[in-house]
């Protein structure tokens, strides 16, 4: 039915793509503790306070959290509830990922792309920016984060479920 060859390299560049993005994205850790460090001696040892930190902080963190969202997934770091699934033998356990690929994670993580992109097109289109603060930086470009974190995830859960269909037909070599 599938040409395992093909499957395999499929597998091998999702996993490479999320390895990639995953460790890529890490780096933005360290501007971000500069920047906390920065805005904590600022407000509280000069009593002056940046009109900028908030925005960076949760601009900086949002994109470790979400373009890490498929490395996580890759190195199976999500949460899910261990006490019941280790219960399982190996296929019990890829029945169980299957069933929750197909009624939670693709529906959900699909719908956060295709209204992603939405979402994303009218910020664009607006040149958006954050209304929240003084600073009032543009935000368009950080949105578009969200259906690329999304269409990774997808990527991502797409290379587990063929796992998971591997170990169930008993071609756990397609790992």
């Amino acid at each position: 039915m599938w040409d395992l060859r093909l499957v395999k390299i499929f597998i091998e560049y999702v996993d490479g793509a999320s390895e990639w993005s995953g460790k890529a994205v890490a780096w933005l850790m360290l501007p971000l503790i500069f920047e906390l460090t920065y805005d904590s001696i600022a407000r509280y040892v000069f009593n002056a306070p940046t009109i900028w930190s908030y925005d960076v902080s949760y601009m900086l963190y949002a994109a470790i959290f979400m373009i890490g969202g498929a490395y996580t997934l890759l190195d199976e770091k999500h949460i899910r509830i261990e006490l019941f699934y280790d219960m399982f033998s190996l296929k019990g356990r890829a029945i169980i990922d299957i069933i929750g690929y197909v009624v939670f994670f693709f529906p959900v993580i699909g719908a956060i792309f295709y209204f992603g992109i939405e979402y994303v097109t009218d910020s664009w289109r607006l040149l958006e920016h954050c209304e929240a603060s003084y600073w009032s930086p543009p935000i368009y470009h950080f949105k578009t984060l969200i259906p690329i974190s999304a269409f990774l995830l997808l990527l991502q859960g797409a290379g587990k479920f063929i796992r998971a269909i591997g170990i169930i037909t008993e071609r756990e070599h397609i790992n």
